[in-house]
């Protein structure tokens, strides 16, 4: 019973922490592994400290798990012109975000599997088109393998925000993932303007 207090603590504690430590520094994220979830949405509510969603996500076994994603503050959400229609119940969406690092060393302490949340990055939209999301990751490690580079390159050209997102990470010493690092670098040579 101790065991299970204790991980309802780290939980809350990190449900409320995470997403305000993170207002302060990326070095807060581990921006290095990539999660990509697929899910049907419960919640969306654009609110203080951060924007969230949360997904009832189906795994391999058939489960259901569901997940918190947080995202942008309200401020730079009304900037990337983020508002309360852009999802809605029942939108089956993908999500690349970046757990929190003091969620994986809460869990690796207790060995309790905590509920799954993490900070998104990159929203896929039922209709397949990509939403910035979240401003703690780097979107280089958010492109798969299979994905088309036109798609991204147009979706980068397409907005300012966007394009910082994936330009000013890349000033970060994290490495691209190595899956993502060909077509990443492929995207960057077609940029309407490189990144410096």
């Amino acid at each position: 019973m101790n065991r299970m207090a204790a991980s309802i603590v780290a939980f809350a504690t990190l449900a409320c922490a995470g997403p305000v430590a993170a207002h302060h520094s990326i070095s807060t994220v581990d921006i290095t592994t990539p999660v990509w979830v697929k899910g049907t949405v419960t919640r969306y509510e654009i609110g203080n400290p951060h924007t969230m969603i949360e997904l009832d996500v189906k795994t391999t076994d058939g489960q259901m798990v569901h997940w918190t994603i947080d995202g942008p503050i309200p401020a730079r959400a009304q900037r990337m012109h983020v508002d309360n229609t852009l999802l809605k119940r029942g939108d089956v969406i993908e999500i690349c975000g970046f757990h929190y690092k003091s969620q994986v060393a809460a869990h690796a302490e207790t060995g309790v599997a905590l509920p799954p949340f993490m900070h998104g990055h990159l929203l896929v939209m039922p209709d397949g088109r990509k939403q910035a999301w979240g401003s703690y990751g780097k979107l280089n490690n958010c492109v798969r393998a299979g994905d088309n580079v036109q798609s991204w390159v147009d979706f980068l050209n397409a907005d300012a925000i966007v394009r910082e997102l994936w330009c000013f990470p890349q000033r970060i010493t994290v490495p691209t993932v190595a899956d993502a690092k060909p077509l990443a670098d492929e995207i960057d040579r077609r940029l309407a303007t490189p990144c410096h």
